[in-house]
């Protein structure tokens, strides 16, 4: 009889206590806050939700719920209840509520949301989210993560990289066409953000796959939509591909570059000097897959092309003169300069009409004029070349294009990375080509150029006809640091170099190209350039080349491996300030 009256009792409390926290809600937010904290998410969400909907029965606005909203929102996240917890943060986002928040509280909501919509499939969403945080990260977005780095951009820069492992569990490196609906422009929308932050994660190999899904599915709504042709169609191949190439992925990557070769023939014709670009990447990808003597095709095709865009002598010119005036040292890690080093043919950037990122007056606006001796020095030199360079491409992506960093002197470099150094984009002192006054860091809209950027693909397809070639390609090992990838930095070498980099030189080496370039011109000059194939003899083994030797003089000099550092350094001293 006792059990019986006590066991009534139970069932009326337990009645009793959820018809309270069901209809009171107060009483449900209790239980919704005691659920929370006990570790009990799933059950927490439910009492939340229930909140939600009594408050609004009482007239509470959403505006006073959405702080309410987070709370339940994560609950649902912590409970993998993805669909509702993205529900919650969007409704509490687009409150006048979350007008009032800090920059950082608010990002920090979004990228939460943004993850649950990644997980839902719901991936134009998410793009859209970080894209935005791409914007709004400035340089940070270009840099490996730094320690003690506290600024608003670098969090925006770590809330995206810390979204890689969802993409890569949410995307096929192959294209997701399937997730992403909708009208024309939204489509073209969504490939936007894709591509931007796929181009991201491919600054650094940890981000390969994250890429490949997302710049594929990129590729996939541009192909539909504006076909194979269109230039925006191909500025995302440009960026697919050497992700594929690093991910060995060569069967895929030469569809794309074949793709992109036919379509920028089809644009430019069929003799123009920069459908070298696509049939050299085409070429790596032959040779990588054994297929040498096909690549060997493609590169007599692009020789005869030179022939006949450039000359048939365009190598045969003695360029000592460009070795002794550092015009083509290689400056790495492996290649320093003295702290005593200087160019003495400095000019201020701005008296030549290159658009510039500061004062006119600052050291950094300053680059070397770097005159062609055997032409009209006044029209042949660095300045008027880069000038022509970003007209070209600023008439071609309509982007604001400027200089940001020319020269630094050795004090200058050592101050700045003492600074910010261990955020990667800024090399240690003697180690750093605006040392010599022939780098130019380019700027996009006021912050460094990025691979997403139509100018990259411009400087990509014509800044070796102005004498400049990209001195940190992806998978580089020439400075310390896990990911030295710089797409911004754009090194002057003279026209004949450049063209001679494109043409022969090693892919994705240019410091070492440039350390053997007395061999390459000679083989040029020649005619006898390595087959694919065969064994490159200017980059076997230790070998480096006398830096003062003549055209005639030229050979490869065998070192071991004591010996070459000294000879390296040897090599690169060779200059200083335009004298020997």
């Amino acid at each position: 009889m006792f059990a019986c009256a006590f066991l009534a009792l139970a069932a009326v409390y337990v009645a009793g206590f959820y018809a309270t926290v069901w209809t009171d809600p107060d009483a449900a937010e209790s239980r919704f806050d005691a659920l929370r904290k006990g570790g009990y998410p799933g059950l927490a969400e439910g009492y939340g939700q229930r909140v939600i909907a009594l408050r609004r029965e009482e007239g509470v606005s959403e505006e006073s719920l959405a702080p309410f909203k987070v709370k339940v929102a994560s609950s649902a996240f912590d409970a993998r209840r993805y669909a509702k917890s993205a529900g919650l943060y969007e409704e509490a986002l687009a409150s006048d509520w979350a007008l009032e928040l800090g920059m950082i509280e608010r990002a920090i909501l979004e990228d939460k949301m943004a993850r649950s919509q990644i997980i839902e499939r719901d991936i134009s969403k998410a793009v859209s989210i970080y894209s935005a945080f791409i914007e709004l990260s400035g340089d940070a977005a270009s840099r490996s993560e730094g320690e003690g780095d506290h600024s608003v951009e670098s969090l925006y820069a770590n809330l995206i990289a810390g979204s890689e492992t969802l993409f890569t569990e949410a995307l096929k490196p192959t294209g997701n066409p399937e997730l992403f609906s909708g009208g024309r422009e939204a489509k073209l929308t969504a490939a936007r953000d894709l591509m931007k932050v796929g181009a991201f994660f491919a600054m650094n190999d940890d981000g390969l796959y994250a890429s490949a899904g997302l710049l594929s599915s990129a590729l996939t709504i541009r192909r539909e939509i504006l076909g194979d042709d269109h230039q925006d169609t191909v500025q995302i191949a440009l960026m697919l591909g050497p992700v594929y190439q690093r991910m060995n992925r060569l069967d895929d990557a030469e569809r794309l570059y074949l793709d992109a070769f036919h379509a920028q023939e089809k644009a430019k014709g069929a003799n123009s000097p920069e459908l070298s670009l696509y049939i050299k990447l085409l070429a790596e990808v032959y040779e990588a897959q054994g297929r040498a003597t096909e690549a060997q095709a493609l590169n007599e095709h692009m020789r005869a092309l030179f022939r006949d865009a450039f000359g048939s002598q365009r190598y045969a010119a003695n360029r000592v003169r460009d070795r002794r005036l550092d015009i083509d040292r290689p400056v790495s890690m492996q290649f320093p300069l003295t702290a005593a080093y200087a160019p003495t043919d400095l000019i201020r950037a701005v008296s030549y009409s290159i658009p510039i990122s500061k004062n006119p007056d600052v050291e950094e606006m300053s680059i070397r004029l770097a005159a062609d001796p055997d032409e009209d020095a006044r029209e042949s030199n660095m300045p008027v070349r880069l000038a022509q360079l970003i007209s070209l491409c600023r008439a071609d992506s309509g982007e604001r294009i400027s200089l940001r960093s020319g020269y630094r002197a050795y004090a200058t470099q050592k101050d700045l990375y003492a600074r910010i150094g261990n955020l990667g984009t800024v090399t240690p002192p003697g180690v750093s080509e605006h040392q010599t006054g022939l780098a130019a860091d380019i700027d996009i809209g006021g912050r460094l150029m990025r691979q997403s950027d139509k100018t990259y693909q411009c400087f990509e397809e014509n800044a070796f006809r102005f004498g400049f070639i990209l001195s940190y390609p992806p998978g580089n090992n020439y400075l310390p640091g896990e990911d030295t990838y710089e797409p911004w930095h754009w090194r002057y070498v003279g026209i004949r170099t450049a063209q001679l980099y494109r043409e022969a030189g090693p892919s994705n080496k240019p410091q070492e190209f440039l350390a053997a370039l007395p061999c390459y011109q000679q083989q040029a000059v020649s005619g006898g350039l390595t087959p694919v194939g065969e064994k490159d003899v200017c980059l076997e083994g230790g070998k480096v080349v006398a830096a003062a030797a003549t055209a005639a003089e030229l050979r490869p000099v065998s070192i071991d491996a004591h010996e070459e550092t000294a000879a390296a350094r040897k090599l690169n001293n060779a200059g200083q300030g335009g004298q020997l």
